[in-house]
């Protein structure tokens, strides 16, 4: 699988958000042991709301959040705005995006291709942030410049107890948006990050007019296909998107194998 470090866009800082229950962390570890998706950008983190062991020194930075929202609007989305209000709150006191050019939220369902990006990113070294379809931004992978991080940061940094984004907060009515639309918006036109590009390769999904996503063909050039909720989908995509079969597996001791032996996620 290709690493996506040292790539001609800029570095990568590249992070997924974990639910403490269900496949997720399955997912990651799979990633993990082969080094695939944030796993082989520049350098990564994984956020949960506990401190939830994902493979050796890889452990969950923990978010102010039960990570639990409803679903509404008109596609029926998770209305997880609040949620990643506090993971942009842990991102921002980490603060090890501030090492790099780029901050790249990855879903642990989407299959990433860090290689891809660095080379699309080639050229827009001075931009805010990314677009990912016409419709707006969405949540499967979200592509921020660290200027763009630090905006919002500043923004955290006005609440009066710096939870939450001030201007961003106060000035959207975001009740039934996902995190995706509240932080383009918040991003976009309350914060005047810019410019904005829209590069539709970024992400081949239904939900933005490619329907054919699922057979992760679409072109060599596509930097993300989602969603694939189990691990043989997940490899199966990387495969036909890679033309071949997924490299091999990191060597991972016996007491550290995926999925057993792991430790206890409390």
């Amino acid at each position: 699988i290709p690493s996506g470090k040292n790539g001609p866009g800029g570095s990568l800082w590249c992070f997924s958000l974990m639910q403490p229950k269900g496949y997720e962390k399955g997912m990651l570890q799979w990633q993990w042991a082969r080094k695939a998706s944030i796993f082989a950008c520049d350098g990564f983190g994984v956020y949960s709301n506990k401190p939830i062991k994902v493979a050796p020194g890889v452990v969950a930075s923990v978010v102010d959040s039960d990570l639990k929202c409803k679903f509404g609007g008109d596609s029926g989305t998770a209305l997880n705005a609040w949620i990643f209000i506090a993971v942009w709150k842990q991102v921002i006191a980490d603060g090890a995006y501030k090492k790099y050019d780029w901050v790249v939220k990855v879903d642990p369902d989407a299959v990433f291709f860090p290689d891809r990006l660095g080379l699309l990113l080639e050229g827009h070294e001075k931009d805010g942030y990314i677009n990912n379809c016409k419709y707006g931004m969405h949540g499967p992978l979200e592509v921020f410049s660290t200027k763009a991080i630090n905006a919002l940061s500043e923004d955290y940094n006005r609440s009066w107890d710096g939870k939450s984004p001030k201007k961003c907060v106060t000035k959207r009515h975001f009740g039934l948006w996902g995190e995706d639309m509240f932080l383009d918006q918040c991003l976009h036109k309350v914060l005047k990050v810019k410019p904005r590009p829209l590069l539709p390769m970024l992400m081949c999904e239904d939900h933005c007019d490619c329907p054919s996503w699922y057979w992760c063909e679409n072109d060599t050039r596509r930097v993300s296909y989602h969603p694939f909720k189990t691990t043989d989908s997940y490899e199966v995509c990387m495969a036909r998107a890679l033309g071949g079969k997924p490299g091999a597996t990191t060597p991972v001791p016996d007491r550290v194998k995926l999925l057993t032996d792991m430790g206890s996620d409390d």
